[in-house]
């Protein structure tokens, strides 16, 4: 056996998944003073059962999970498998390679693996004894570890010695034994306390059989005079056997008729049910036409107000034209007084001209006669033309005015008869709409009405089924309780007759008598007394007596 190879994860120093492969040379490990030379020791020893913090270098056993760098976070679990050579079969498994895993959580939860297989740690200790392995064993020997073995008491070497010897697993399972010896007169000590205290309630016990013994005779007793009380009563309970039987007549009557009012109740439910879904179908289309008139009638109101709006702003401007117009009257007034003076200024115009060609022909007639005064006469001839032409371009603007004035006169009489008939269009626009929003809204009044008339039908029909539904429940309870007194009749009387059957109550030797009679082996037998003698209810004790 040898060590084959060591596993590290998350185990001191060692975060990344580390495999150290040991080969049958010598192998040494060197390095520096905190290399982690020491941690590789720790290691074997922790995952062979190690529980003492303090042999492992620290405080508390989440110590020897790695706590992180500055550059690498801490870890949640440390892991370390420990395989070891089994081709000499010195560990009693057939594998020929031996893994022993321990998995440690920061939780404090530990996990212990034998190949990978689950297992307690006390199945590592056994499995590692006589080999010199082990958290005491001698194969591991570290610094002052021979001298704490010298300088130890004699039952500690002896420990040693022992497990160097091979007799470590035969003393741990002599020590095992003998505490389960321990436990076992423990066992039996508390066994010989329940016997003797059983032993105690053997006289209780019998006397409490007698009285049992003497409650089973008293209770077959009892049943005799049970039956005997019951055969007694066969008769009556024949007589209330006919009453029932009766009252089952009248029952299955009753049920019939029952059934008839039960199915009419079916039948006129079923009428109530498809009158209310006609009337859900039609009160659905009431509420549908309500809702389609109320939006048409929104629509209405809504168009309604915009001609409203519509025909206050054409009323406005109706009166601002109408201002306009008036104002536009007095301008018309006040042109036509223009008109008039630029009249009366043409004819004073055309007068002035007349004078003026008078006065030319009177000039050129004396022209020849004043030739000296030609100089003089052609000046003023001159001035008379140029008075022409301006009296003329004077005239041709003011009948270009005139026209002007006309044509805006004529454009203020087309807009206000054009604003005039836009408001008389509206106003009738309006009227037809107020008319037809009345209209929409007596008809919608009308399917309120008719929803509402269809809702009370639909309640006084809901009102009329559920008072049904009543009336059938209670029918239905009441065959139920016919029904039930009529199985608890049926079964009583089939009881009686079992018992009357049966003989019940009498002796062996007259049941041995009817059954014979019965077979027709025996003739002349008419029954037995009780069933042949007839007598009123107070005659009843002195004839059985």
């Amino acid at each position: 056996m040898y060590l084959k190879a060591l596993e590290i994860q998350g185990f001191k120093s060692f975060p990344e998944k580390t495999r150290l492969t040991f080969e049958r040379d010598i192998t040494a490990i060197v390095g520096p003073n905190g290399s982690g030379k020491s941690n590789l020791s720790d290691a074997i020893l922790w995952v062979m059962g190690e529980q003492r913090t303090r042999t492992l270098r620290g405080g508390k056993m989440e110590d020897v999970i790695f706590g992180g760098t500055e550059k690498r976070g801490k870890l949640g679990f440390a892991q370390v498998s420990l395989v070891l050579d089994n081709t000499a079969n010195l560990f009693p498994l057939e594998q020929d390679e031996v893994t022993i895993t321990r998995r440690y959580y920061r939780s404090g939860e530990s996990e212990y693996y034998i190949n990978r297989e689950a297992c307690r740690l006390r199945d590592i200790n056994e499995l590692l004894m006589d080999t010199g392995l082990g958290r005491d064993g001698y194969s591991i020997i570290g610094q002052g570890r021979i001298a704490e073995i010298v300088s130890s008491k004699s039952g500690e070497r002896r420990e040693i010695f022992e497990e160097a010897a091979g007799i470590s697993r035969f003393r741990y399972r002599k020590e095992e034994s003998e505490r389960k010896l321990a436990r076992t007169e423990e066992n039996l000590l508390r066994i010989n306390d329940k016997v003797d205290e059983l032993e105690l309630q053997i006289e209780p016990l019998r006397s409490q059989a007698a009285a049992a013994r003497k409650y089973l005779e008293l209770r077959s007793e009892l049943k005799e005079l049970e039956v005997s009380a019951w055969m007694e009563t066969l008769d009556r309970l024949r007589d209330q056997g006919e009453t029932v039987r009766r009252d089952y007549e009248a029952a299955a009557e009753n049920l019939a008729g029952a059934q008839k009012e039960l199915e009419r109740l079916y039948s006129s439910a079923e009428h109530y049910a498809e009158a209310i879904r006609a009337q859900d179908v039609e009160a659905e289309t009431l509420r549908a036409q309500i809702s389609d008139a109320e939006r048409e009638a929104a629509a209405a109101e809504a168009d309604l107000a915009v001609l409203r709006t519509n025909l206050q702003t054409n009323a406005e401007s109706i009166a601002r034209m109408r201002i306009e117009a008036s104002e536009q009257a007095d301008r018309v007034k006040a042109l036509n007084e223009q008109i008039a003076e630029s009249n009366t200024r043409l004819e004073a115009i055309a007068a002035e001209q007349q004078a003026i060609a008078a006065e030319i022909e009177k000039i050129e007639g004396s022209l020849a006669a004043n030739a000296e005064d030609a100089g003089a006469a052609d000046k003023a001839f001159a001035a008379l033309l140029q008075k022409e032409n301006e009296t003329a371009s004077a005239l041709a603007e003011s009948r270009t005015e005139i026209t002007m004035l006309a044509d805006m006169s004529q454009t203020l009489l087309d807009r206000e008869n054009a604003i005039q008939t836009a408001g008389a269009e509206a106003s009738e626009q309006l009227l037809a709409l107020e008319e037809e929003q009345k209209e929409k809204g007596a008809a919608a009044e009308k399917a309120k009405e008719r929803l509402d008339q269809r809702r009370e039908e639909q309640r006084s029909r809901a009102s009329q089924a559920a008072e049904a539904d009543s009336a059938l429940r209670y029918m239905q309870q009441k065959l139920a309780q016919l029904t039930s007194d009529l199985r608890a009749a049926e079964s009583r009387f089939a009881l009686l007759q079992d018992l009357e059957r049966g003989y019940e109550g009498y002796s062996k030797a007259v049941k041995t008598v009817m059954r014979e009679r019965e077979r027709g082996a025996l003739r002349g037998i008419h029954g037995p007394v009780a069933n042949l003698i007839k007598a009123e209810d107070r005659y009843a004790l002195a004839i059985e007596t």
